[in-house]
């Protein structure tokens, strides 16, 4: 909060935080008055008026360097309190996204004191980023709960639950794969058990010389 006048004058700066592009924004400048006692002799003193204040001007520059002024206008002194002047201006946000300056100045024309620059920065935001759609999610997670289903050979595997076989004999089609495949191991060890013995015979004759 910058002042003037030995702190009797004082400014603050109200600004949106953002903007979108283009967009009208107000900004607005509080002087307040603090002072208890106005000298008659002030050359900044009110005239013409009931109670004693500073004339003051305010000055606010907008993101694109324009300036609107607003005064002189009297900013009195209160018994309790402080006596208080609002200043709103509207500006338009420029078209590029970024962080723009806005800025106040409350000038005493009288005496040519003024408070000093009061800053604000305006943010200029950018395309809305797109939503994601909840439906491309929602096949995300389907595709990871395929990717780590076991294999469809195994028991609770991916299989046609609904296959015939599977209603006959009770039982999914991974059980069914399983057990086929270690009958016909259990097939193929008893087909060539007979050659087993052959081999073992012959070895026993060769031993036997």
């Amino acid at each position: 909060m910058t002042q003037a006048k030995g702190g009797n004058i004082t400014l603050e700066l109200d600004a949106p935080q953002s903007v979108d592009p283009g967009q009208g924004f107000e900004v607005t400048a509080k002087v307040h008055n603090g002072g208890l006692y106005i000298n008659p002799w002030e050359p900044d003193r009110c005239t013409g008026e009931a109670s004693g204040g500073y004339m003051v001007r305010v000055d606010l520059e907008g993101p694109m360097g324009e300036t609107r002024s607003q005064g002189p206008m009297c900013v009195r002194v209160t018994n309790v309190g402080t006596g208080t002047e609002e200043v709103t201006k509207t500006f338009s946000a420029p078209e590029s996204p970024g962080e723009y300056e806005v800025s106040a100045n409350a000038v005493l024309p009288g005496s040519g004191s003024e408070t000093g620059e009061e800053t604000a920065y305006v943010v200029v935001s950018g395309e809305d980023t797109a939503e994601p759609d909840p439906d491309d999610s929602d096949d995300e997670d389907d595709d990871s709960d395929d990717n780590n289903s076991p294999p469809s050979w195994l028991p609770g595997g991916d299989s046609n639950d609904d296959s015939p076989a599977a209603q006959f004999f009770g039982v999914d089609m991974g059980r069914i794969k399983l057990y086929g495949g270690l009958l016909a191991l259990l097939l193929a060890l008893w087909a060539l058990s007979p050659y087993a013995s052959l081999a073992a015979a012959g070895a026993d004759a060769l031993g036997g010389r």
